[in-house]
C-alpha cells in the first residue's frame, strides 16, 4: 500500500492509516479524490510508487517515495515498507 506499505489485503485506495503497517512512522501520504498527495499538499506520482517505477520525466517533481519522501525510490522499495 502507497499509504501505509503494508502488504496486507485491503483496498489502497480508501486506506486511511495515520501510522505505517508496524507503527513505526506517520505516514508520509494519504489519497484524496483517488490521487496520492503528501501530507503538507504536495501531489504524488502513482506509477513512481510501483515496483518498476515511472520512466516519464514530464513530472518529475511528483517523483518522491510516498512512505517517507525520499526520490531514489517509491513505496514498493522504501526500507520503511513491509517485506
Amino acid at each position: 500500500c502507497a499509504v501505509c506499505l503494508g502488504r496486507n489485503l485491503h483496498r489502497t485506495i480508501n486506506c486511511a492509516a495515520s501510522q505505517t503497517w508496524d507503527k513505526q512512522f506517520n505516514t508520509f501520504s494519504e489519497h484524496i479524490c483517488k490521487g496520492l498527495w503528501t501530507k503538507d499538499g504536495k501531489q504524488l506520482c502513482t506509477a513512481w510508487q510501483r515496483e518498476e517505477g515511472c520512466t516519464t520525466p514530464r513530472h518529475d517533481t511528483h517523483h518522491f517515495c510516498s512512505g517517507c519522501g525520499a526520490t531514489m525510490h517509491g513505496a514498493q522499495k522504501c526500507p520503511r515498507a513491509q517485506k
